[in-house]
């Protein structure tokens, strides 16, 4: 999956990863009903947890050199692995004047794996995670 070839643009001293990010800011910014917009907004879909190793049996795996059992360097002898957190960055958080929050992501178009991470967003939230297009008439949720 390659990186979206897109030109970083510089607005109110803010570097925005696209152009349309930053059109959209200047949108935001010019509405009378938006109190606050928190930039890159960042939120944990899955805590780190741990894992048995697979690779071994209780932190000891058979030498190939000697046969003798040793520690195992994939887990540090401890038999249990580590996984990471999973974040998710959104590009935008919203606050509107009449208390409605909103987190939305602007996209020129998803990659495939964005409608996963929406819905891990969602059922954690529970609050929709709003996505933006540009159009010819103007804003559109998607």
């Amino acid at each position: 999956m390659g990186k979206i070839a897109s030109r970083k643009v510089v607005i109110d001293n803010i570097e925005f990863d696209s152009l349309t990010e930053a059109e959209f800011y200047m949108y935001l910014k010019n509405r009378n009903d938006v109190e606050a917009i928190y930039l890159q907004p960042q939120f944990t879909l899955l805590e780190p947890f741990e894992i048995s190793c697979g690779r071994c049996y209780m932190g000891k795996v058979k030498s190939p050199k000697t046969g003798k059992m040793i520690k195992c360097k994939t887990c540090g002898g401890t038999g249990v692995r580590t996984r990471q957190a999973w974040t998710y960055k959104a590009d935008f958080e919203v606050w509107y004047k009449d208390g409605e929050i909103a987190v939305i992501d602007v996209k020129g178009f998803a990659n495939e794996r964005f409608p996963l991470v929406r819905k891990m967003f969602e059922n954690k939230f529970k609050h929709e995670l709003l996505v933006v297009k540009k159009t010819k008439t103007g804003w559109k949720y998607v």
